[in-house]
C-alpha cells in the first residue's frame, strides 16, 4: 500500500536551524526561481520537476517552502509514492486527490515524492514511465493542479529519456545543490557505518545501496570517496545476489585507484572484493590472481586486517579447488592474525570455512564444534549473514548423519535468515539441502518446490553449483 503524509507532518517553526540556513545560501538562485514558478502557476495541470538527491535535503526544501512567506496562500499537499512496484501513477493521484480537503483562498499544489524508487536505477522501459508517457493527455482534465515532482538527478534523467512525451510537458526544472552536512551525514550511515553488512537486513541493505548511489550523483566527491562509495556498492550488490551490478562498480573503483600511488591501501580492498566474485563465478584462477595482488599490497603496507581477510578469501578459493592442505595452512594464517587483532568477525568466517573443510574430510565432530564456535561470534556481533551460512552447513551435516528432522530444522532457520537480508546465495543452498532431504523421503512435489527456486538464483549468479541442482531438479521430475 502507498504511504502518504500531508504537509501538517512536516511544519516547523520559523526559525530555520543552521543546516536549513547554509541550505538556503546555497540555493538561492534555484529557490527564488521554484518560488515564481510556484507564484505564477496556473490552477490547472503545470508540471515542474525538483532535482534534490536526498531525502534531508528534500525534507529542508519542502519545509521552507512550506513556512515562506511568499507561499502563504498555496496548499501543499505531499503524496509519497515510493512502492517500487508502481505503474499508474495518474490513477494513484486521482485517487488520494478525492481525500484532500480543500482550504478557501488557497491555491492547491501538489508535491510528489518517492516515485524513484519505481522509475529504479537500471533497466529499460520502467513500467511506471511507460504509462506515464502513454496516458500524458489524460492528466489535463484528470488533475487540474500544478505538481512538483521531487526526483534526485539519476531518476530525472531516465524519466527524460523513457518518458519523453510527459517530460516535454514541463513548465520549469529546478536543480539543488547538496550540502555538505547531508554528504557528510550518508557517508556516516553506509561507509563509516559501524554496523557490519552481514548484520542488516534487506531493507536495511538496500537503503544503504540507495544511500550509496546518491552520493555517487554527487560532483564534489573526492578521488578516494569516491573509489569508497563504489567499493561499498560492489560488496552490498554482492549480498543481494546482484553478482554483474557488484562487478561492474568494483572495476570503476578499480580503475579509479591506478591514478595514486597514495591509494594503494583502498586499491588491495576493491582487489579483495573482485576476487570474491570471480570466484563465485568460477573462475578460480582470475580470483587467485586478484587475491595475490592484493595480498602483496597489504602486506608491503602493513595492513594486516586486510592481510587476514585475503588469506581467507584464498583459503576458500583452494578449498573450491579441492586443494584442501593449501587450504587450510591459508585459513590458519588468517586465523592467527584475527585472533592477534581482535578480527572476531572475520575470525568467525574463518572458523566456519573451516568447518566446511573438516566436514568435508569426514570429521564430523571437529566440523561441528568449529562451527558451534563459528555461530557463538556471529550470535554475539549481530552477523546473521555468516550466520545463516553456518546453519545451513551444520544442517548439512546433520542430514548426512541422517538425522532429517535436526537437519530439517536447521535448513529453516538459515532460510528464514537469508529471506529477511537477501542474502540469495545462501538461500539457494539452503533450497538445494531441503529439496535433497525431500526426494529423499519421496517427497517429489515438495523436492521440486525446492530445487526449482534454488536453480533460478543459481544460474542468475552464474554459479556452478547450478549444473549439480540442475542434475537434482531433473531426476526428481522423472521419478515424479
Amino acid at each position: 500500500m502507498l504511504s502518504k503524509k500531508h504537509s501538517n507532518q512536516l511544519r516547523v517553526t520559523h526559525d530555520l536551524n543552521l543546516e536549513k540556513e547554509t541550505f538556503l545560501q546555497r540555493n538561492q538562485q534555484s529557490l527564488a526561481e521554484l518560488l515564481t514558478f510556484i507564484d505564477f502557476a496556473d490552477t490547472q495541470l503545470t508540471i515542474g520537476f525538483v532535482a534534490v538527491n536526498f531525502e534531508q535535503d528534500r525534507t529542508t526544501l519542502i519545509e521552507i517552502l512550506d513556512n515562506h512567506p511568499r507561499c502563504h496562500d498555496i496548499q501543499f499537499e505531499i503524496f509519497n509514492f515510493a512502492a517500487p512496484n508502481l505503474r499508474f501513477l495518474r490513477d494513484e493521484i486521482i485517487h488520494d486527490l478525492k481525500e484532500i480537503h480543500l482550504e478557501p483562498d488557497k491555491k492547491l499544489v501538489l508535491i510528489v515524492i518517492g516515485l524513484e524508487k519505481s522509475i529504479g536505477l537500471s533497466g529499460e522501459y520502467p513500467p511506471v514511465l511507460q504509462d506515464l508517457n502513454f496516458v500524458r493527455d489524460a492528466f489535463t482534465n484528470s488533475v487540474p493542479h500544478p505538481i512538483l515532482i521531487f526526483l534526485p538527478d539519476h531518476a530525472l534523467t531516465r524519466l527524460a529519456k523513457y518518458a519523453p512525451d510527459f517530460w516535454a510537458w514541463r513548465k520549469g526544472v529546478f536543480y539543488f545543490q547538496t550540502v555538505q552536512s547531508t554528504q557528510d551525514l550518508a557517508i556516516e550511515k553506509t561507509i563509516q557505518s559501524e554496523r557490519i553488512l552481514g548484520s542488516l537486513d534487506l531493507p536495511e541493505r538496500q537503503e544503504r545501496i540507495d544511500l550509496l548511489e546518491r552520493l555517487l550523483m554527487e560532483e564534489s566527491t573526492n578521488v578516494r570517496t569516491r573509489i569508497n562509495i563504489l567499493k561499498e556498492l560492489g560488496v552490498a550488490y554482492r549480498s543481494i545476489g546482484e553478482a554483474e551490478k557488484a562487478e561492474d562498480f568494483l572495476q570503476k573503483a578499480l580503475k579509479l585507484t591506478e591514478e595514486d600511488e597514495n591509494l594503494a591501501g583502498i586499491k588491495g580492498s576493491v582487489l579483495h572484493a573482485l576476487a570474491g566474485i570471480y570466484a563465485n563465478k568460477g573462475d578460480m584462477d582470475e580470483a587467485i590472481a586478484l587475491c595475490n595482488q592484493s595480498l602483496e599490497i597489504t602486506e608491503r603496507i602493513g595492513n594486516v586486517q586486510g592481510q587476514a581477510a585475503t588469506l581467507h578469501e584464498l583459503g576458500r578459493i583452494y578449498a573450491n579447488k579441492g586443494e584442501v592442505d593449501e587450504a587450510i595452512a591459508l585459513y590458519n594464517q588468517s586465523l592467527e592474525i584475527t585472533e592477534r587483532i581482535g578480527d572476531v568477525q572475520t575470525k568467525a568466517a574463518t572458523l566456519h570455512e573451516l568447518g566446511r573443510i573438516y566436514a568435508n574430510k569426514g570429521e564430523v565432530d571437529e566440523a561441528i564444534a568449529l562451527y558451534n564456535q563459528s555461530l557463538e561470534i556471529t550470535e554475539r556481533i549481530g552477523d546473521v549473514q555468516t550466520k545463516a551460512a553456518t546453519l545451513h552447513e551444520l544442517g548439512r551435516i546433520y542430514a548426512n548423519k541422517g538425522e532429517v528432522d535436526e537437519a530439517i530444522a536447521l535448513y529453516n532457520q538459515s532460510l528464514e535468515i537469508t529471506e529477511r537480508i537477501g542474502d540469495v546465495q545462501t538461500k539457494a543452498m539452503a533450497l538445494w539441502g531441503l529439496g535433497h532431504l525431500a526426494e529423499k523421503q519421496g517427497e517429489y512435489t515438495k523436492a521440486i518446490s525446492y530445487l526449482q527456486p534454488a536453480l533460478e538464483i543459481l544460474q542468475r549468479l552464474k554459479s556452478p553449483d547450478a549444473e549439480s541442482v540442475s542434475a537434482s531438479l531433473d531426476r526428481v521430475i522423472r521419478n515424479s
